[in-house]
């Protein structure tokens, strides 16, 4: 009779246990959903807009503050950089994607390497980070839609050639870049920094680094957090496909879609998103693909990032791989 109460009291226990789990796992979800989409990243960016751009313009002839429209499907006004060395219709353009919580600013080293080199660049603030408006992030679903706006203000406007364009993306701008590079011809180059294969993992990996709590404690919490973001997303864009919206985001599904050369960069010591994230995406990459794993660094745009770890060799080698898959000018261009 005593060990049936042991057992009942046992039972008990970690059904009350169980429920609580469930119950503090909804309640986290709800407030970590709102996290998931919004334009704050784990840490806060310091680099500056206007110290950017009057880098450039000591730099270069042509450096304007382009402003335009986003989707349709979610109106919001756009912000970005566009620079040239001077006319810019007979050169080939650098598109920049920075991360989740960066900005357009973090790409001033590179920028100006690339005009330097020839390019006209393209950096911009993607949506919900400032000064572009918009409520949400969506790693890629509204955002490629927002991008292609972007090249045909800049076609319009710059008179450059959408159909000779290169990317520079760094963490989840790489999964941005790769849905907007799907089947887009003309994008002869791109430079994935710090990417990720599975958004799920990274999601519950991104919560457990902003929480503190360990990643296997989240698991459930994560699931809902994702869901609920999805759902809260499919409800303004009044989408009714279940699978629409952030549930097609696939980053191995759209590299095997793109064009262009790749090159996939990751620090061996990167914690944010570590090197391990990217292994299903190293597998499916196609074979004159270039894998570069760098030993001591860390996370794109942080201070131990590649470029500044090994900052001789990073030049370089992005130097070479842009000039050898997407030459600067068009062969008799002045």
């Amino acid at each position: 009779m005593r060990r049936k109460k042991t057992w009942r009291r046992l039972a008990l226990s970690l059904a009350t246990a169980g429920l609580a789990y469930l119950g503090a796992s909804y309640l986290a979800a709800r407030r970590l959903a709102r996290r998931l989409i919004s334009a704050q990243g784990l840490v806060p960016s310091t680099a500056r807009r206007e110290e950017m751009l009057a880098e450039l313009r000591r730099a270069v002839s042509i450096v304007v503050d382009h402003r335009h429209a986003g989707s349709p499907r979610a109106p919001a006004a756009l912000a970005a950089i566009f620079a040239s060395p001077g006319q810019p219709e007979g050169r080939a353009t650098i598109l920049f994607l920075h991360g989740k919580g960066g900005c357009s600013a973090e790409w001033r080293p590179d920028a100006l390497r690339a005009v330097q080199l020839g390019y006209n660049v393209l950096v911009p603030d993607l949506r919900g980070h400032r000064p572009s408006e918009g409520e949400f992030v969506t790693y890629g679903f509204l955002e490629r839609e927002d991008l292609a706006r972007l090249l045909e203000t800049a076609r319009d406007r710059f008179g450059i050639d959408p159909g000779r364009l290169g990317i520079h993306a760094c963490s989840a701008g790489c999964t941005v870049a790769l849905e907007f590079a799907a089947n887009r011809p003309g994008i002869g180059a791109l430079w994935l920094e710090s990417p990720y294969a599975d958004p799920l993992e990274m999601a519950r990996h991104y919560l457990s680094v902003a929480t503190g709590a360990p990643w296997w404690l989240l698991a459930m919490t994560t699931r809902l957090a994702v869901s609920r973001a999805a759902a809260k997303v499919r409800r303004e864009l009044h989408v009714t496909d279940p699978t629409a919206g952030l549930g097609r985001i696939d980053p191995v599904a759209a590299l095997s879609r793109v064009e262009g050369r790749l090159c996939l960069v990751h620090g061996e010591r990167d914690g944010l998103v570590p090197p391990r994230f990217a292994a299903r995406l190293e597998s499916a990459l196609p074979a004159n693909a270039i894998v570069w794993k760098v030993a001591g660094a860390g996370h794109c745009h942080h201070d131990d990032e590649a470029e500044k770890v090994v900052a001789e060799e990073y030049q370089r080698r992005w130097s070479d791989f842009f000039v050898a898959n997407l030459p600067p000018q068009l062969e008799g261009s002045p």
